[in-house]
């Protein structure tokens, strides 16, 4: 296995968006429209769920423009076969307030959704994604990584957090959990 990885750019908007527009979410089909803008957006709920596909991907594909939206694309050669979001946790409106508490004034990053294509699961490409995410992290001068997965990750709707032994892998610590979620945290910097 030779997968690549590339972080999220104007020139890959479209892939990203063709992507994640051609997988079956049949297990989450409320997951089909989101194009990963939920977590950047602070409407309420039903608001949330009366957005259409089409609203969502316009506003990633403009959020990819203009910078707001990042994480990584991996790649079988030209074939995109996963995703991962990472990003300051100060993007992610919907969960930053949740964690200042956590993060203070630090500059945290966040890496919140993997969305692996089927025939590609299990072999490895969300830990090539996370790993990336935190190289991408630390080169950008960030003090720590937060990630929220969910305890009961068996689950393939919970796993698009990723999974307990993969951040463990990379050296995260539980901090803090709430119900099915945990706080996962790796120090970048010391204080």
């Amino acid at each position: 296995m030779n997968y690549t990885v590339k972080p999220l750019s104007p020139q890959l908007a479209g892939t990203f968006t063709e992507y994640l527009g051609g997988l079956d979410f049949g297990h989450a089909p409320h997951w089909a429209g989101c194009f990963c803008a939920f977590y950047y957006s602070d409407c309420s709920q039903e608001v949330w769920m009366n957005r259409t596909g089409e609203e969502n991907r316009a506003i990633a594909v403009e959020s990819i423009n203009n910078g707001t939206m990042k994480g990584y694309l991996a790649f079988d050669g030209d074939k995109c076969i996963g995703w991962c979001g990472a990003n300051d946790i100060h993007r992610f409106i919907r969960i930053d307030g949740d964690l200042s508490h956590i993060t203070g004034d630090r500059k945290v990053g966040c890496v919140i959704c993997f969305v692996i294509h089927p025939e590609y699961r299990g072999q490895g490409v969300a830990r090539l994604l996370l790993k990336k995410a935190v190289e991408g992290f630390r080169e950008q001068g960030f003090d720590a990584v937060i990630s929220l997965p969910f305890k009961n990750a068996d689950d393939a709707r919970k796993q698009y957090r990723g999974t307990f032994n993969m951040y463990r892998e990379l050296g995260f610590t539980e901090l803090d959990g709430n119900g099915n979620q945990t706080v996962m945290w790796l120090e970048l910097k010391n204080i």
